[in-house]
């Protein structure tokens, strides 16, 4: 229920509140006895009241200087006195009841007479918002016992006929007749007996029922009362907008605006009775100097901030309209928008040397732009590409990474990186770095200055200059010659001072590459190779075939190799035996390059001895010639100091030492034998003297022999034995008691037993004869047969081939039938084999070895 207030009743009237003056002669007489100064009065009031002094301390003030001017009280200084008070019993005129409060929201009671008899009629203010629902009290109290109420009439002033009845003859009030005026408030009004005082209520008030009321009661004994209503309808204010300078509504924000900008707006509001009041607030600060003015029903209010800062960005302005205290005042909020260019830029980092030809990411990164800051790479003022933005989640932090190649030509140079807000032209930041790079040693060699490359002859010094460009300097230098490194030595005469070499008197082995390297924190390098070109004289190639063997009327070449620089040559060759030196005539002599062919025959025996050849060229003449022996071609020599080796089941290995080969090149051929049957189980060549020999059945007795041959014909065999290892036997073991084993003679095993011994004798002084006989022959020719029994073992095979015949193997060399030795050779070995077979099985290879011999 809206507040109203209640005006003065007339005399006749009890239990009314005290008036605006009442309350102050009683708060002044109350404290009479005490400084009764305007705080005080207005504390005693409030607490009359209950209301806060601030409420009423302004209405209190109007009261005071009312009755002043009415002569009720007087003010000394602060203090104020009581003077008269007429009251009512005194029957004068109680002028305490002639002033009001003039605000239309007081809580006090005030009062207008509107009789002629001067009675006294109550007058209440209510407010009320346009569309909510009002309530105007009407008193239909009554003292007098057996009275009430008869009838009820509401009138506006400015109609001169009743607005609203409320008939209660013959009825009582609660179920009275009840009539409202169309040209009233209609179906909108309801009457209420029940309160206290009765009200009259209104349902969505409009403006336009606005005005003074009267209620008249009529009773059946009293007299006739009449209450009146000063109804007050507020309309709010309908419309709020916000306008910046440009007076473009705004709803939400304002801007964008740089530091340093002003900022104006407008805030108009539209309609409202009473005139709004319109205020500016910054967050909930209220903000002064504005500038307000009406047109029409528009209200204007303009504020204007200076000098806007970065703290401004997002800050909220809020305009408020209100008239009243009943309803929410009119709002309407618009935020800051602001750009700022970025506060700082840099480059992230210790910004230590760079290593050239080494990638690096590097960061830059900028804060304070709004929106974001672009940042761009430039290096001496050539922008750079291949850089990656990334902006941070409040979009204050740009962070630009730039992917990027040092180079040793960078050096020295400005790498900067630039922040700039592109909406605000003239405020890019930039951060530069003066880079350092660091690379690897650039070695170059050059020989002295005072040395022609081309001249240089062995016994010269020579010397060579390394030099260097490095970031950081180099901390070590070294030399190298065809790859391996050299260490300063005099005694050689090899001779480094810091980035410099010497080389006393080069030789040819002093040629070839030369090269220096470099060392410093970022590694080594080295220089390209100086190719350094001894010249000499010249000289015999080593790993010539110094011995030809040629038979009488045999034509050979014999070839002469030198090694000079330059190798333009000319050759010169001589013969030279015991007897004669003689110059070989150029028409037998062929040269290509630095080798030299001279064709020969020897048709004597004074044509065998010694040919010498000499070259020549541009640096001098050879100093120790080429010495070729030719000697008469023959067969080789056998071989010797023959051994078995790596003994298995099926395999084992044969070493021997080659002897002279009779002046040609030789091979070497393998034979291997049953010792039981003589069967040529392999039959192998090789050019050297080793053979392993596979394929074999295990513990089987083998003859081997190995022989030399050249064109010349083939040496003496060199007989060796060896067998192949046996498969492990098995041993049984008899559980029960083993009975001895006895052998009975019986009379033909005694006369085998005595053929056997007889034949065994025969055959001890054949193989003696034979030894002999072999023993004798080999002395002759210079041979001999190496019986070899005990092998070695663990010897690694490398050598294939075997063979199974003569036919089958094209490198077998058939025997000669008339070679003498070494068939006897073979019968010795025949019968030898003999001795450990049957006797039957004996005297078929002594009669098949007899009549091979």
């Amino acid at each position: 229920m809206d507040n109203y207030e209640e005006g003065e009743m007339n005399s006749e009237t009890e239990d009314l509140p005290p008036t605006p003056s009442e309350l102050v002669i009683l708060a002044i007489n109350n404290l009479e006895n005490s400084s009764s100064t305007t705080d005080d009065i207005i504390n005693f009031i409030s607490r009359i009241l209950n209301l806060n002094p601030l409420e009423i301390s302004t209405r209190v003030q109007r009261a005071l200087n009312r009755s002043m001017a009415h002569g009720l009280i007087t003010k000394k200084e602060t203090h104020y006195k009581l003077q008269t008070i007429k009251n009512k019993e005194d029957g004068g005129d109680d002028s305490t009841r002639d002033f009001f409060f003039e605000s239309t929201s007081s809580s006090l009671p005030v009062s207008n007479n509107i009789n002629n008899n001067n009675t006294a009629v109550p007058i209440y203010h209510v407010t009320a918002v346009q569309g909510d629902p009002v309530y105007m009290p009407c008193n239909i109290s009554t003292s007098e016992e057996g009275d009430a109420v008869v009838i009820v009439l509401w009138y506006r002033e400015d109609l001169g006929t009743p607005i609203y009845t409320i008939d209660t003859r013959d009825r009582s009030i609660l179920q009275a007749d009840r009539w409202s005026a169309d040209n009233g408030f209609a179906n909108r009004a309801y009457f209420m007996p029940e309160k206290l005082p009765a009200e009259l209520g209104v349902d969505h008030v409009r403006e336009s029922d606005s005005g003074i009321y009267r209620c008249r009661v009529d009773f059946r004994k009293a007299q006739t009362r009449n209450t009146k209503v000063n109804l007050t309808v507020i309309v709010p204010p309908q419309k709020i907008v916000i306008l910046d300078e440009n007076d473009a509504v705004k709803t939400s924000t304002v801007g964008p605006y740089l530091e340093g900008n002003d900022l104006n707006l407008k805030c108009d509001v539209h309609d409202g009775k009473p005139k709004p009041t319109v205020n500016w607030y910054r967050g909930k600060i209220k903000l002064g100097k504005m500038i307000s003015y009406t047109s029409g029903t528009k209200i204007r209010s303009e504020i204007i901030i200076k000098n806007l800062q970065r703290k401004d960005l997002n800050s909220q302005l809020t305009c408020v309209a209100t008239n009243n205290n009943k309803t929410q005042p009119l709002t309407t909020t618009v935020h800051i928008d602001m750009n700022f260019p970025p506060l700082n830029v840099e480059i992230l980092g210790s910004m230590q040397p760079l290593s050239a030809g080494r990638r690096y990411d590097l960061l830059c990164q900028s804060s304070g732009s709004r929106p974001p800051a672009t940042i761009t790479w430039w290096i001496n003022g050539q922008r750079l590409d291949k850089a990656k933005e990334t902006i941070s989640e409040d979009g204050n932090t740009t962070t630009s990474t730039l992917s990027f190649v040092a180079s040793k030509t960078d050096a020295d140079k400005y790498l900067s990186c630039r922040s700039e807000n592109s909406l605000i032209m003239g405020e890019e930041l930039e951060s530069t770095w003066k880079l350092k790079i660091q690379y690897l040693p650039e070695c170059r060699i050059e020989l002295g200055k005072s040395l022609n490359k081309n001249t240089i002859r062995e016994g010269s010094d020579v010397y060579f200059d390394c030099f260097i460009t490095a970031e950081p300097s180099v901390y070590k230098v070294e030399w190298k010659h065809n790859g391996r490194q050299l260490n300063h030595n005099i005694a050689r005469g090899i001779i480094i001072s810091n980035q410099s070499l010497v080389l006393q008197s080069v030789s040819r082995s002093s040629g070839g590459n030369y090269s220096c390297l470099g060392y410093n924190s970022e590694g080594e390098s080295e220089s390209d190779p100086f190719d350094l070109n001894i010249l000499y004289a010249p000289t015999c190639k080593p790993n010539q075939i110094r011995v030809h063997g040629i038979a009488k009327s045999e034509k050979a070449s014999i070839s002469c190799a030198v090694e000079a620089n330059p190798s333009d040559v000319t050759f010169r060759w001589l013969f030279n035996n015991s007897a004669e030196s003689i110059d070989v005539a150029s028409s037998h002599i062929t040269k290509s390059g630095t080798l030299s062919i001279v064709s020969y025959t020897p048709r004597t025996e004074m044509d065998y001895g010694t040919l010498l050849c000499w070259a020549k060229n541009s640096i001098g003449d050879q100093k120790v010639p080429c010495v070729f022996h030719i000697i008469a071609a023959g067969r080789p020599d056998s071989v010797s100091n023959c051994s078995v080796f790596n003994i298995s089941l099926a395999s084992f290995l044969i070493k021997c030492t080659e002897g002279f080969n009779g002046g040609l090149p030789q091979s070497f051929l393998l034979e291997v034998l049953k010792t039981t049957t003589q069967e040529i189980t392999i039959n192998t060549t090789s050019p050297v003297p080793r053979f392993i020999v596979e394929n074999l059945e295990s513990g089987i007795q083998y003859h081997v022999l190995i022989s030399a041959f050249n064109p010349k014909g083939r040496s003496e065999p060199m007989v060796l034995q060896a067998s192949t290892l046996r498969l492990p036997e098995k041993q049984l073991t008899l559980e029960r008691e083993s009975q001895k084993s006895v052998i009975q003679m019986t009379p033909l095993m005694t006369v085998v037993s005595i053929i056997g011994g007889a034949f065994l004798l025969v055959a001890i002084a054949i193989v003696l004869v034979l030894r002999i006989q072999c023993y004798r022959a080999r002395r002759r020719k210079k041979h001999k047969i190496c019986h070899q029994s005990n092998v070695s073992l663990n010897f690694k095979l490398d050598q294939n081939g075997p063979g199974d015949s003569d036919e089958k193997n094209p490198d077998v060399i058939p025997l000669s039938n008339t070679d003498n030795a070494y068939q006897q050779s073979k019968l010795l070995l025949l019968i030898e084999a003999s001795l450990q077979l049957p006797v039957q099985v004996r005297s078929q290879i002594i009669h098949t070895g007899t009549t091979t011999h």
